[in-house]
């Protein structure tokens, strides 16, 4: 007889701050999520919210006294049934995706993994920490999403398809 698999049930909500809007790239994002609570250990509900840079200000504001757009700020709750808040600012992720040489949905794959890994108890206030949770950024990703400038210009991409590099 077949032994039956089961993944533990929960949730990953993805949301956006306006009615009627949807989270990018939602359907492609929602299972790395669940991969992440689940390896992890913390297969749990958790609300992720794409959001205004003035909200996540404000957020920042309130909670961490720092006024001031942040690109992801992650909340636990110690709730039975969800783990924490994760709030994601739409445009500054935009913004900064190219300094670390990412596209957009990079980028917004990085801050996903970067809160969840924070309601899972990694932080980044030290350097030894900085360390380990960058290094388990890059396991997940299965890339280095601190690349700085190791992406293509357009400019360069052109070039090297007219060599026939590409």
């Amino acid at each position: 007889m077949k032994k039956e698999s089961r993944l533990p049930n929960f949730q990953v909500n993805l949301l956006a701050e306006k009615e009627g809007e949807e989270f990018p790239w939602k359907a492609r994002l929602e299972p790395l999520a669940r991969k992440v609570l689940i390896e992890e250990g913390h297969p749990e509900n958790v609300n992720i919210v794409m959001c205004s840079d003035q909200m996540v200000r404000e957020l920042n504001h309130q909670y961490r006294k720092l006024d001031k757009v942040t690109d992801v700020l992650s909340f636990e709750w110690h709730e039975d049934y969800l783990l924490g808040e994760i709030y994601i600012a739409h445009d500054q992720v935009k913004r900064q995706a190219p300094k670390f040489g990412n596209t957009f949905y990079m980028e917004l794959k990085r801050m996903i993994v970067h809160g969840l890994l924070h309601l899972s108890g990694y932080d980044h206030h030290t350097v030894p920490e900085r360390v380990v949770m960058r290094r388990r950024e890059r396991e997940i990703l299965g890339i280095d999403p601190y690349r700085h400038g190791k992406k293509k210009t357009e400019k360069t991409a052109k070039a090297a398809q007219k060599k026939g590099k590409n």
